[in-house]
């Protein structure tokens, strides 16, 4: 009999401490997500996530953290333990993928948009961003029928404008000129915030008709309205206020 209470007794601490250690993290994340200093938000969801290792919330700003941070390998760490506790949730297949392009590691990050892809197939962010993927390796078809389907599914302008842009790129690289001119135009049209990123197009373009012939004839009107569209997108960037990436709070 004293066995058995002793045994229940332990029981009742056991819960009662990780309840504790439960409202104690719950405590710390919410001083993060309170905190306006990237390192002390760092430092409360670390805080939080080893009282309870499981909470997801904490593992997915932080991670966003050190994406922002550009801290790749933890970003990827975090975004894992997100997909692995949240199985069904796109979101860290996302990121995760996002980290993976930016360390030049694309056969992980087609991986993940791919399960993401399987997890929803109306999700247009996943066909975006493994379009670019795709585009990376150099299988231009492929990232040309995933920006297809992007577009087909529409969302958000910055994720359907970089799916123009990122088809503007494959056309040219297939010398569909035309094409790839309509789908910069558009590009710049649904995501001006972007212009540095559509830059590296039209540079890409005039770099590339530079090298065929030194004759301005074979820039012809549209590379000039390009460049006149770029010049309205930098003046558009400088009247508009800054993306607002604090996605961690």
């Amino acid at each position: 009999m004293k066995k058995r209470l002793l045994g229940v007794i332990s029981f009742l601490f056991m819960v009662q401490g990780a309840a504790w250690a439960a409202d104690e993290a719950m405590q710390l994340y919410n001083l993060g997500v309170e905190s306006s200093m990237a390192y002390k938000k760092i430092e409360y969801f670390t805080k939080a996530l080893e009282r309870n290792p499981k909470m997801v919330e904490a593992y997915k700003k932080r991670g966003m953290l050190f994406y922002y941070q550009e801290k790749f390998p933890r970003a990827i760490h975090d975004f894992k333990r997100v997909a692995e506790q949240s199985p069904m949730d796109t979101m860290p297949l996302h990121m995760l993928s996002l980290a993976y392009l930016k360390l030049g590691n694309i056969d992980d990050a087609v991986l993940n948009l791919t399960r993401s892809i399987e997890l929803n197939p109306q999700d247009a962010t996943a066909f975006s961003h493994r379009s670019e993927a795709y585009f990376m390796k150099g299988m231009i078809e492929a990232a040309i029928k995933d920006a297809d389907k992007a577009i087909e599914l529409g969302g958000r302008e910055p994720i359907i404008g970089k799916a123009y842009t990122i088809r503007s790129k494959a056309y040219r690289a297939l010398g569909k000129t035309h094409l790839a001119d309509a789908d910069f135009n558009k590009a710049l049209t649904l995501n001006p915030e972007y212009y540095k990123y559509t830059l590296a197009s039209s540079t890409e373009f005039l770099a590339d008709m530079a090298g065929k012939s030194s004759d301005l004839k074979h820039l012809g009107w549209m590379g000039i309205a390009l460049i006149v569209a770029l010049c309205v997108v930098v003046i558009l960037k400088l009247a508009l206020p800054p993306p607002n990436k604090d996605d961690t709070r």
